[in-house]
């Protein structure tokens, strides 16, 4: 049996199931926007649409001169990619560099450097906090650690890796921790939670009349506690 499904159809499948599927809140926001920007292409121009999506679903390779000569026809200015690019490679902590297994000393060598770089006065107060510990740190700090494994043989939790690099809360594309940590940093990280929390339970409050009508009363509950103190203040100070 011949398949008739056409490529943008196909793309637009992974698009929204991407969307509904994935765990990520930023990925599915990303393709069911890059959805809507192919179906609104598509009422435009269908030949241009499937076309697109014909070249997404069998890309090529993709080269510095491609996305360069796409930038420059969009009158984007380049001139500081490049740095960016090689700030981003030196801070990214990818296997053939800097792997997550790596050694003690050098992940202390790179995790004192970026300290230094970014919050020297930080490191000096950390040089003068270690250099003032007495001779029995070693045991003091390390006789039960999360380097350790607990008494009870129970497994430790994957902590999050270490990152020196400041966040930056205006930039999710550039942001240095993010970049170093090879993932979104703590910052974000913590941004993404809360906000997937909150388009949960926006999407409780849209299905789930009983929900809705217990936010309603807890509203109002607290609306009145709010109307009670103020007027209570208000009595007081009339009062004195």
């Amino acid at each position: 049996m011949t398949d008739t499904t056409t490529h943008l159809t196909r793309l637009r499948t992974r698009l929204l199931s991407t969307a509904y599927a994935n765990a990520d809140f930023w990925t599915q926001r990303t393709a069911l926007l890059t959805d809507q920007a192919l179906a609104g292409l598509a009422d435009r121009d269908p030949a241009a649409a499937e076309d697109l999506a014909h070249r997404q679903m069998d890309p090529d390779f993709l080269n510095d001169t491609r996305v360069l000569g796409a930038a420059i026809q969009a009158g984007i200015d380049t001139s500081h990619w490049e740095g960016r690019r090689d700030k981003i490679r030196d801070y990214a902590r990818e296997a053939d560099w800097l792997n997550t297994g790596t050694d003690p000393d050098t992940e202390a060598k790179r995790l004192w450097a970026s300290l230094y770089d970014h919050y020297p006065a930080i490191a000096q107060a950390l040089a003068v906090f270690l250099t003032g510990l007495p001779p029995t740190w070693r045991e003091d700090l390390f006789t039960r650690t999360y380097l350790f494994p607990a008494a009870n043989g129970t497994a430790t939790p994957q902590l999050p890796g270490p990152e020196t690099a400041p966040f930056d809360d205006q930039d999710w594309e550039d942001c240095p921790a993010c970049t170093e940590a090879q993932d979104s940093c703590r910052f974000h990280k913590g941004v993404s939670v809360g906000m997937g929390y909150q388009a949960d339970l926006i999407k409780t409050l849209l299905s789930d009349h009983q929900a809705t009508e217990y936010v309603q009363q807890r509203h109002a509950e607290l609306e009145a506690r709010a109307a009670q103190s103020a007027t209570a203040d208000t009595n007081t100070s009339t009062t004195q």
